[in-house]
């Protein structure tokens, strides 16, 4: 799949299976970064989506307490 800078690009948080907290755009199979917390990784992924024009966060999965 190629990048579409001209397209949505969306950030997908999930819970990964390594522990942590995954962000990923969708379309593509590796994490861009993972983090311990998932406050940390909202973050990270609302400032992509504030750098990349026409993005989203999407939350996949919450944390299980």
């Amino acid at each position: 799949m190629g990048f579409d800078q001209k397209g949505e690009t969306v950030c997908n948080i999930t819970f990964g299976k390594n522990n942590k907290w995954d962000v990923s755009e969708t379309g593509f199979d590796k994490p861009l970064a993972s983090f311990d917390t998932e406050t940390d990784a909202r973050n990270y992924a609302e400032g992509l989506a504030r750098a990349k024009q026409d993005s989203t966060v999407e939350h996949k999965d919450k944390a299980v307490s």
